[in-house]
């Protein structure tokens, strides 16, 4: 048998310390051998309790700063996923927010910082688009259309957002993003909309850093975080925004919750064409 390097050596730690970070919990944006966040919530009901998680290491958002953000809810108003308004009729979010789920059992509800805001409006879908390389491979391809029922209604707190069209991210550029997703791995789903900040890592030194994943690609963005700060359960299918306030990712998976690794955002200018084949197959423009 050769000899261990130390760069073996600290490549096999990292291994056994992600596979012992995603052992540990259920939660996360998004964890392997683990169900589908949509599935999830197939039957999920908002608790009586009033617990304000949120983006671990986040501050609660300002109501109309993010007027694209959508909270997707089943049947019971059970809030399990985020969205974002790209048209009048359109909704982008993770594949694995709305798989396996029917259209007819989604609301999706805009114009506010609170997902117990009874009067903001609620929208149903009729139809769900999936891509239909979802998760071949395993975290690839995390991305879907929603299609509502009726226009959306803007205003001063709900607007569509600016895709971005072409791929121009550098090293360590300030990204932002926002959801109602939890706190931390054993706390509940916000209340309160939350946003936070990290910097943009190339797809190189990302997969490095999650110890030579494949689950990374050229359709993946990866935000890194300090620690204490990031994405956790609840948090797939939100916006990720460049300082142009243009959509650059959707959220997809991490290691749960705020641990120092970098999250993976689906990467939307790697999937316009997808976005507007989708969207114009279907007879609207």
């Amino acid at each position: 048998m050769g000899s261990i390097t130390k760069s073996m050596l600290i490549s096999l730690s990292l291994s056994f310390c992600l596979l012992l970070l995603q052992s540990q919990s259920s939660h996360g944006m998004r964890l392997r051998g683990k169900q589908l966040p949509g599935e999830l919530a197939k039957a999920s009901r908002p608790s009586s309790r009033l617990i304000q998680g949120r983006i671990a290491g986040g501050q609660q958002a300002k109501e109309g700063a993010w007027p694209w953000i959508v909270s997707i809810q089943n049947q019971f108003e059970f809030p399990f996923c985020s969205g974002v308004i790209i048209g009048d009729v359109w909704i982008l979010t993770a594949a694995s927010c709305v798989a396996g789920l029917r259209a007819r059992n989604l609301v999706i509800v805009a114009g506010t910082v609170s997902t117990w805001n009874i009067t903001a409006p609620g929208y149903y879908t009729d139809r769900i688009h999936i891509h239909c390389n979802f998760d071949k491979p395993l975290y690839h391809n995390d991305i879907a259309l929603l299609h509502l029922t009726e226009k959306i209604e803007y205003n001063s707190v709900v607007a569509k957002i600016t895709l971005a069209e072409i791929d121009e991210l550098q090293q360590n550029e300030a990204l932002t993003f926002a959801g109602w997703g939890m706190e931390s791995t054993e706390g509940s789903v916000s209340q309160y909309l939350q946003q936070s900040d990290g910097s943009y890592l190339n797809v190189d030194d990302c997969r490095k850093t999650l110890g030579d994943t494949e689950d990374v690609d050229l359709g993946h963005v990866c935000v890194q975080m300090k620690s204490g700060k990031g994405v956790c359960y609840g948090d797939a299918g939100g916006p990720l925004i460049n300082d142009r306030q243009q959509l650059v990712g959707i959220g997809n998976w991490g290691i749960p919750c705020a641990r120092g690794f970098p999250d993976v955002y689906s990467r939307v200018a790697f999937y316009n064409d997808w976005i507007r084949s989708t969207i114009e197959g279907c007879g609207i423009a």
